[in-house]
């Protein structure tokens, strides 16, 4: 079984930081958290000197920038704390969170104060600047979780300079916010597929009963809510999201209305969809099912709470959100407000996945047709591409890592910092796939170090095609190690991996509750039909 890791977590900042220690909090199941707060204004020294956490925070108020207004001066301080952070990052591991800047300029001067507000946006651009160069960088926004509150509401001027915390409890409780998520973000699996349902959803009406025509879904209020609700999730799709849908409707009326009706969405956005009179729990694992992946990548949002109670009901794994067009400003902050969502960047392989699902289901239909297994695999053309050690792969990598459950033999998580280190300290295989449908992306990891497969998984959407065995026997080869040694330590979800090493020329060694340790004998038998090159 897979437990919480242990996370150090360090804060330092020009205000008191004590009250951000509720960040631990909001990380119940997905790390132990130890926090440690260093003494106020000790930024430069934090930086720059030998202290060792996983994670510091480095909150920063505009007065350690400029002492009135922004400023070229305030330029030069941004930079100079990215080059800091720079330096700590090339001596140590770990990862750094920063903020912008929250602060509103104002000035009685039009002309002044248009150069002040560009200023502000410079120094936050360096921030933002450093965090696209270094994964190992965060930035909260500070300034824009503030400005939800209003900022007259968000500080305390008289508590700024009696006890160094400018911030009244509201700003400090979404400021914390913030950070617990830059946190998990780099913890947590991204969920992958939102699922929708259309009446009352999608659109404004009961297709069955108001017919496609008098369907609200246009720019007119209240269908001005569901068109902007599906410009949403088209965005989201861009962003590598699938969209699914599921509807108790006559299937021919749920087509009609795509056929008809000027939407920003299209039926070809939804890599699947279930029209049909089915519990909507039923649909939700025929999709799941279809697109093999866990209901824990789910997120089924509906405007029934009926629904919405038998898909939770049934379906635990499956995060549940009403949808309510009654109250515009939930219904259109309601994708936003969705952390499981969240995610640092957007991978190639994100954001081609409802092509790639697309392409499955034209590898199912000719799997169909084959006449055998070996005249199908035959005719997929499958090419491998292993790389090694490739920073290049550094995210996907890790979110492979975090993500796959079912084929990963020792469910280890990893941030992108760990990954890192293990590529310097070892071997970290990246396995890409491509076939005559198409480029399936970095479907495989493997993780050898100090002689030991520390980690191999495989994306679900790979296998069935033996891909698995040619990758190991490739990192075999490689690693040239006659006393390579192995481990599968089970868990709830990867018993399919149970006896994978022992099926690929792996000898047990010891076994016991927390898994099996195996050591190389001759290695994967199967491996001639699929073509290897090395990147």
């Amino acid at each position: 079984m897979t437990t919480a890791r242990a996370l150090s977590l360090g804060f330092v900042g020009n205000v008191v930081t004590n009250p951000f220690s509720k960040v631990a909090a909001g990380l119940t199941g997905l790390a132990t958290v130890a926090c440690e707060h260093f003494p106020i204004g000790q930024i430069e020294h934090v930086l720059t000197g030998a202290t060792a956490v996983d994670v510091l925070i480095v909150h920063l108020d505009h007065r350690w920038f400029f002492a009135t207004a922004p400023d070229a001066d305030g330029v030069a301080r941004a930079e100079s704390l990215a080059a800091m952070v720079r330096d700590r990052l090339d001596r140590s591991p770990g990862t750094v969170i920063l903020n912008t800047v929250p602060f509103v300029p104002t000035s009685p001067i039009e002309s002044d104060l248009h150069e002040r507000i560009e200023t502000l946006g410079r120094v936050n651009a360096v921030l933002f600047a450093l965090a696209r160069e270094n994964d190992r960088v965060s930035v909260i926004d500070a300034a824009g979780a503030l400005a939800m509150l209003g900022f007259a509401a968000a500080f305390r001027e008289r508590n700024r300079y009696l006890y160094q915390m400018p911030y009244a409890p509201a700003a400090v409780e979404a400021l914390t916010a913030r950070y617990g998520d830059a946190v998990a973000v780099r913890l947590r699996a991204r969920r992958k597929v939102i699922v929708v349902d259309a009446d009352n959803t999608l659109w404004g009406g009961v297709v069955g009963e108001d017919g496609v025509d008098n369907l609200e879904v246009d720019d007119d209020y209240p269908g001005i809510i569901h068109t902007q609700f599906q410009r949403q999730l088209l965005r989201l799709k861009s962003l590598g999201i699938l969209l699914c849908a599921v509807t108790k409707n006559n299937d021919e009326d749920f087509r009609a209305v795509f056929e008809r009706r000027v939407m920003p969405l299209s039926l070809d956005d939804f890599v699947a969809y279930r029209s049909n009179w089915s519990e909507k729990s039923e649909n939700i694992q025929a999709l799941a099912q279809n697109l093999n992946l866990g209901l824990d990548s789910f997120v089924f949002i509906d405007d029934n709470p009926f629904e919405i109670e038998e898909v939770r009901a049934r379906l635990p794994g499956v995060e549940c959100v009403l949808f309510d067009r009654t109250k515009p400003e939930h219904a259109l902050t309601l994708l936003d407000s969705l952390t499981s969502l969240r995610a640092r960047h957007v991978t190639a392989e994100d954001l081609s996945k409802t092509e790639q699902y697309r392409d499955e289901a034209q590898r199912a239909e000719l799997q169909r047709a084959a006449p055998s297994m070996a005249e199908y695999l035959a005719s997929l053309d499958i090419r491998l591409h292993i790389a090694r050690n490739n920073v290049g792969t550094l995210r996907r990598v890790t979110q492979l890592a975090n993500k796959t459950n079912q084929f990963n033999l020792t469910t280890r998580r990893y941030t992108e910092d760990e990954v890192t280190t293990a590529m310097k300290e070892g071997s970290v295989y990246a396995a890409r796939v491509l076939d005559r449908f198409g480029d399936m992306g970095v479907v495989g990891v493997v993780i050898v170090r100090d002689g030991e497969i520390e980690t191999f998984l495989m994306s679900c959407r790979a296998l069935g095609r033996r891909i698995e065995s040619h990758v190991l026997a490739h990192v075999c080869r490689q690693e040239g190690n006659p006393a390579l040694r192995a481990r599968y330590r089970p868990s709830a979800k990867n018993r399919m991996v149970a006896n994978f090493y022992d099926e690929n020329g792996f000898e047990p060694v010891t076994a016991g509750p927390e898994g099996t340790e195996y050591r190389l004998t001759r290695g994967p038998d199967d491996t001639a039909y699929i073509p290897i090159v090395t990147e």
